[in-house]
């Protein structure tokens, strides 16, 4: 008579299988590798960084319109670049406030300012509440 190492014939066999645990994870990475450079609002700009960042304003909880300014001084609203013209700009700050009750701005750490006033004042005259300018909180502030 052999040894049964098993146990019974017939018994249920209690190895764990990885292979479909894999294939589940692999499918869910590939989601999130697709999905996460979709979340992202706005032109993609390096942002100033600052000890406290604050978020979204109490009572304020609608999604904001972003507009990001460019190093090189370009203003885009979400990712459709805007015309140069300060007529074209506050008309388009206008036609955004009207779905968003607030405003982002996105400036490159590297745009100067005077490239990133111009857009508050359009912001200001097109009577938007809320206009916010964005930053990257510091790791480790509090």
């Amino acid at each position: 008579m052999g040894m049964d190492a098993g146990g019974a014939r017939g018994a249920v066999k209690s190895d764990i299988n990885i292979t479909p645990l894999v294939d589940v994870v692999l499918v869910l990475l590939i989601i999130f590798m697709v999905i996460t450079p979709m979340l992202q609002r706005g032109k993609s700009v390096q942002l100033p960084k600052a000890k406290h960042a604050a978020g979204a304003p109490s009572g304020q909880s609608s999604e904001p319109a972003f507009v990001s300014v460019t190093r090189d001084g370009l203003v885009y609203l979400e990712q459709d670049k805007l015309p140069a013209t300060d007529e074209a700009l506050l008309q388009a700050l206008k036609d955004a406030a009207i779905g968003q009750k607030r405003v982002m701005v996105k400036a490159d750490v590297e745009t100067e300012y005077g490239k990133v006033r111009p857009v508050l004042d359009k912001a200001s005259k097109a009577k938007l509440r809320g206009v916010s300018l964005a930053a990257e909180e510091l790791k480790g502030a509090k």
